[in-house]
């Protein structure tokens, strides 16, 4: 594979500017409908005229035909696009595969723990959303090569997980969480995530004072929301003008135009710098004992 993870999870690795569509070969049900449909046996074995093919999106999968999918083609490839597979029940076989790579799962009602990664040998890259019923992340430090972890919601906004702790001893390099909300908010995982570079959260998950004890202790550390305000450019419906805005980082912090509000955002940036000197050195449950 000659493509990132980045440009895999959004499709346009394989986009032909010239046709103007995706090149990827897509097994699914022909008649595939808008939960995507049910693929069956001789769908799957268009493989069969595809030999050198590493790299396909399926959809439609039930538990047979999933296993049927794996246990027939799965050595053959290196990433696998799972696109509303609603009803398998256990992906444990994918534990089967040490060559793939990258993994992206959109949608699923059934799953709700994750499998043995320990022989997944050369995955790097994993992204889970939608996924109504997993709540837990037990066993993801196991995959011994993973180095970019992304779980959330991309439509539904469902997803809780109890905790990022189980992440503890993973070489991630990349962890970007886009759930819900998280139970057990306990940062304490970051110090066994040796090679931990970039952490995206949304700007309201954690209070302003974790986000900054993040900052102090993790310089090395940089992400979407790891900072006083996130930034963006936006736009005013009434003049069509381009504008600087952006949230104040922090649970319940307000969303602000910049123009006009440039004392508030000092302010909340001599407050978060002030923060981060108050938390730098101090371990996690001595700064929030009370959680």
């Amino acid at each position: 594979m000659n493509y990132s993870f980045d440009d895999f999870v959004s499709g346009s690795f394989d986009y032909d500017p010239v046709k103007k569509e995706h090149t990827c070969l897509w097994l699914r049900d022909e008649n595939m409908d808008i939960g995507g449909g049910k693929i069956n046996i001789s769908n799957i074995d268009v493989l069969k005229d595809h030999p050198d093919t590493d790299t396909v999106t399926i959809s439609g999968l039930r538990q047979d035909t999933f296993e049927y999918f794996i246990g027939t083609y799965g050595k053959q490839l290196k990433a696998i696009c799972f696109f509303k597979n609603k009803l398998v029940e256990d992906w444990s076989m994918l534990g089967s595969l040490p060559q793939l790579e990258y993994i992206d799962f959109f949608a699923n009602q059934r799953i709700s723990s994750l499998w043995d990664m320990s022989e997944n040998v050369s995955l790097k890259g994993l992204c889970i959303n939608d996924f109504s019923r997993l709540n837990n992340i037990e066993g993801i430090a196991k995959a011994p090569a993973l180095k970019d972890f992304r779980i959330g919601n991309a439509i539904w906004d469902k997803l809780i997980l109890d905790s990022l702790l189980p992440l503890s001893g993973s070489p991630i390099k990349r962890l970007v969480f886009s759930g819900k909300d998280i139970v057990n908010k306990d940062l304490t995982f970051l110090a066994h995530l040796k090679n931990l570079r970039t952490f995206d959260f949304s700007s309201n998950l954690y209070t302003t004072e974790q986000v900054a004890w993040i900052a102090a202790n993790f310089p090395n550390i940089t992400g979407f929301a790891v900072r006083a305000y996130t930034e963006y450019e936006d736009t005013d419906f009434e003049t069509g003008e381009k504008r600087k805005a952006g949230w104040v980082v922090g649970k319940r912090k307000p969303h602000l135009i910049f123009k006009g509000n440039e004392e508030k955002l000092k302010r909340f940036a001599d407050n978060f710098e002030l923060l981060k000197k108050t938390y730098k050195g101090v371990p996690y449950h001595t700064a929030f004992s009370n959680e």
